[in-house]
């Protein structure tokens, strides 16, 4: 009785240290559960944090080739655009006499260029002296067609009064289309100044009826 009152007490240490051993094992697993748990938590959250992303970078990707082909178009549309643009300019020599009553030769060129993207047609040139008395104005045109090339003709009917108020208005015999990049130019004119002189000049087209002033002016004191 007594040898079994202690193997009782003996089996109830040993299952009591099993208990308490498995309930320590137990334990540990829910503490590692819990750990697996948050693990998973915070992945799971990274997770759904890179998704955010993901549809951010879509949705600015997505703007990005909008702009993208918005630019495209611009700049085709401003390529395409038509540009009617010219300019025009002096180039001349002064040859001054050994006389001071002798008269001042003003030798030179008028020269227009397209600047523009579109063809510019029909123009005409207005040289303006001031005041007109104080010189004379020659070169390659007259109140007829001319046939030499290069030649320039009066562009209004009532020319004569316009010379006299100093003003020559003129077009080229042949040419009626500026090119893109292309020069017209009244050649090889002759000034004759007797005193303090100006001459002004201004381009106009069919697609420019405004006008374009020269870039420079002749300017002779005398």
């Amino acid at each position: 009785m007594n040898n079994q009152h202690i193997q009782l007490q003996q089996k109830v240490i040993h299952y009591r240290s099993e208990v308490a051993k498995y309930k320590q094992l137990l334990q540990l697993a829910e503490t590692e559960l819990k750990r697996e748990q948050l693990r998973n938590h915070y992945l799971q959250k990274q997770l759904e944090q890179m998704d955010e992303c993901e549809q951010t970078i879509e949705k600015l990707e997505q703007q990005l080739l909008f702009y993208e082909v918005a630019l495209e178009q611009e700049k085709k549309r401003k390529k395409e655009e038509k540009k009617e643009r010219a300019h025009a300019y002096f180039a001349y020599a002064t040859m001054i006499p050994e006389e001071k009553d002798e008269h001042v030769t003003v030798i030179g060129d008028f020269i227009i260029e397209n600047s523009g993207n579109t063809p510019l047609n029909d123009p005409i040139i207005c040289l303006r002296l001031r005041p007109p008395e104080h010189a004379q104005l020659s070169g390659k045109f007259s109140f007829r067609q001319l046939q030499e090339e290069g030649g320039w003709t009066f562009a209004i009917d009532d020319w004569r009064q316009k010379v006299k108020d100093g003003e020559y208005w003129l077009k080229p015999t042949e040419q009626t289309t500026l090119l893109p990049n292309e020069q017209l130019r009244f050649s090889s004119f002759e000034l004759r100044v007797f005193h303090t002189i100006v001459v002004e000049a201004f381009v106009y087209f069919r697609q420019l009826k405004q006008g374009v002033s020269s870039f420079n002016h002749i300017v002779i004191n005398k």
